[in-house]
């Protein structure tokens, strides 16, 4: 039972660790996604605003 165990857990860590820079890769281009996609609408609703001057 103890071995089972232990495979199970072997097995969980490589496949996490095998995963871990495609899950990273995917989570840096979500978050810049992100910041680029409010960064696009500060632009849109500063066009939309009338300027003072």
């Amino acid at each position: 039972m103890k071995t089972t165990i232990n495979l199970r857990r072997v097995f969980r860590d490589s496949v996490r660790l095998y995963f871990a820079p495609l899950t990273g890769a995917f989570n840096a281009v979500r978050s810049e996604s992100r910041r680029i996609s409010r960064e696009q609408q500060r632009r849109h609703e500063n066009r939309e605003t009338p300027h003072a001057g």
